[in-house]
């Protein structure tokens, strides 16, 4: 008997869960989702794809990949094709975003915004009903000051001129801090907006806000945060933890077992929100007046 005719658990042939990104989170995200789907791994790394794909295999998953830039029309199209012959999606998980090190504010914006906006239209024509997306957005999606002449440039981020939006609100080119902060509102609206626009075919779309979490990327981006007391200081990661009423910073686990139960069936009634997983920081902030969201 070949590979290829081995008989297989039923889910193994079934819809598949996509998780773009395969950073640390991305990928305690597919270990988690795999445990009910086969899994596509989405990355514009070719190595990083390789590795979490046959780390993925020797724990026992059955997990593909596919590269891609989410920039990219002509990547995203062949992502788009490769969907379209299999069959379906039944939990989307994207994940993918960069922080200040890209070096530039437009390309952050491009990848974490931009790229948010491709997946969806590029998986969601995919999804099958009963079928739910998680976008993992951040905190600092809060910062933001309410205000709807900002969410309505953000709702449409690939309309033209919206950079020079973009720079006419913040009064010049905004740093990476705010970058992805303005990035990451853009996200929760997108979800907002898949929601109403899945809805008829019964999928859902979601977001989800990690606080001070410990992941890689996180170390990656140094020692230090912004302290939100209005000024440009910074502080210690150690003392901005301090600040969540649960005195801590979350763990990649923390974060998962939301995303999971978000995809599965039992919320199969949550939809269209954020979910703040947080430790209470949010609460805090709405407390000293940093955020009105």
């Amino acid at each position: 008997m070949s590979d290829g005719d081995a008989p297989t658990s039923g889910w193994m042939d079934g819809p598949l869960a996509v998780v773009v990104g395969c950073g640390g989170m991305g990928t305690a995200i597919a270990r988690a989702l795999g445990r009910r789907h086969p899994l596509l791994m989405v990355d514009v790394d070719d190595r990083r794809l390789s590795d979490t794909i046959g780390n993925l295999k020797l724990e026992g998953f059955t997990a593909s990949g596919q590269r891609c830039d989410i920039t990219d029309a002509g990547q995203l199209a062949e992502l788009g094709r490769l969907l379209a012959a299999g069959p379906g999606v039944r939990a989307l998980a994207h994940v993918a975003a960069v922080g200040k090190s890209i070096g530039s504010w437009q390309r952050m914006m491009e990848i974490d915004l931009f790229g948010a906006v491709h997946v969806a239209e590029t998986v969601g024509e995919h999804m099958v009903r009963g079928g739910a997306a998680v976008f993992i957005s951040s905190l600092a999606s809060y910062l933001p000051r309410a205000d709807s002449q900002l969410d309505q440039m953000l709702d449409d981020p690939l309309s033209p001129g919206f950079f020079e939006a973009i720079r006419g609100y913040h009064g010049g080119d905004p740093d990476f801090d705010w970058t992805y902060n303005y990035a990451k509102l853009g996200v929760n609206l997108l979800t907002e907006r898949k929601a109403r626009d899945w809805a008829g075919r019964g999928v859902r779309a979601l977001s989800v806000s990690p606080g001070m979490i410990d992941s890689p990327m996180a170390r990656a981006e140094g020692d230090t945060l912004p302290s939100h007391d209005g000024t440009d200081a910074r502080v210690t990661r150690r003392d901005k933890a301090l600040e969540i009423p649960l005195k801590r910073e979350g763990s990649l686990v923390e974060i998962t077992a939301v995303v999971d139960f978000l995809l599965s069936d039992a919320a199969s009634f949550v939809n269209g929100i954020d979910i703040t997983v947080d430790g209470g920081h949010r609460a805090e902030w709405r407390k000293a007046g940093i955020t009105s969201r």
